[in-house]
């Protein structure tokens, strides 16, 4: 259980920090700045070609070459030091023969920079900057959010216990991963309400450990039965699809610039508070460990076909924050309880 807390917060405290937002915005009617020459473009992207097939052609012959090292090894012929070392050589060998083919394109870097200096003179106009410069300054308006961005979260599953004691002994750590696109969009320039709608899909991974994993009988009953050797997976995973329908509240102060007042919802302090609502599309029951190596979509293991719940998100500058609370059942009625799912984690989007 260790191994996945600390792997999924290692990546959220990367994705957090360093990860930049995915967004379209409705506002920004800007034309493309085509600032590299097209000659320039062609040759770098003729020269990243090349040197593809270079790489490509030597990693086919050096595989070649590894594969008959380890027919020997397998065969008994050499052994396994000697194997090792014949590898280490061989790819030794073809680095060398990579970057001599590379060295031999003579790729004439001073050339393209020139003339990526004549077509930059040639084709900026000071005058214009200038006044396009002026223009930006002078013009400049803050238009309210309107836009659609990348949402991402990962959150840690918390279902309460219940009468089915074998779930409540033997439920392992449990995640949920969400994916999908959100609209944003401020109700006034200053207005620090932001209205929030999109659709995102919802991967839910129930884990289940001491060797146990899910099964229904031939009269439907949906329990938990154990293994009788070591089990490495398994896991129940549902995909749903969700529908976020809500508002957020920023409480950073109002700005000025050039005599315009407005607000900047994107940045500082913000609460969000949102009703979701969604269907499951499809069910994956994975098991893997001695003897056995499965997955399972067929199989109907009583989940619950429709999900619903209210989430709040937490937004302290990049971090965002959520506890996401389901008001519909995680099971249908009759199998492992009426228990409804907790979520807390961290995403980017909201």
């Amino acid at each position: 259980m260790k191994k996945y807390i600390v792997s999924g917060m290692l990546c959220l405290i990367a994705m957090s920090s360093y990860a930049q937002k995915i967004k379209l915005d409705f506002n920004d009617n800007s034309s493309v700045d085509e600032r590299v020459s097209p000659m320039v473009r062609e040759k770098v992207e003729q020269y990243a070609i090349e040197i593809r097939e270079i790489v490509i052609q030597e990693k086919l012959a050096m595989e070649a070459e590894v594969s008959k090292v380890d027919t020997d090894l397998n065969s008994g012929i050499i052994s396994d030091s000697l194997a090792g070392n014949l590898k280490a050589d061989i790819a030794l060998r073809f680095s060398e023969r990579i970057n001599s083919g590379i060295e031999n394109l003579k790729f004439d870097l001073d050339e393209v920079i020139k003339q990526q200096v004549q077509y930059s003179i040639m084709n900026t106009d000071v005058d214009q900057l200038k006044k396009d410069q002026e223009s930006k300054t002078e013009e400049w308006h803050y238009k309210p959010m309107n836009e659609m961005s990348g949402y991402l979260s990962y959150g840690m599953i918390v279902l309460p216990d219940g009468d089915n004691q074998k779930l409540n002994d033997h439920l392992a750590y449990s995640s949920g991963i969400d994916f999908g696109l959100l609209y944003h969009r401020q109700l006034s320039k200053t207005s620090p309400f932001v209205f929030i709608t999109g659709a995102y899909l919802s991967w839910r991974t129930m884990r289940f450990d001491d060797n146990y994993f899910v099964t229904r009988d031939n009269d439907g009953v949906v329990d938990l039965m154990q293994y009788g050797q070591n089990l490495e997976k398994s896991k129940l995973r549902a995909t749903y699809i969700m529908i976020p329908i809500g508002m957020k509240y920023n409480i950073s102060g109002l700005k000025t610039k050039n005599g315009e007042t407005y607000r900047d919802v994107d940045k500082g302090i913000s609460l969000t508070a949102n009703v979701y609502g969604g269907f499951r599309i499809s069910t994956n029951h994975i098991v893997e460990g001695v003897d056995v190596d499965y997955r399972d979509k067929k199989t109907n293991y009583e989940l619950n076909n429709f999900a619903y719940g209210g989430q709040l998100t937490l937004s302290i500058f990049n971090w965002n924050f959520f506890v996401r609370q389901e008001f519909s059942p995680y099971f249908n009625k009759g199998t492992f309880d009426d228990r409804q799912m907790l979520q807390f984690g961290l995403n980017l989007g909201f």
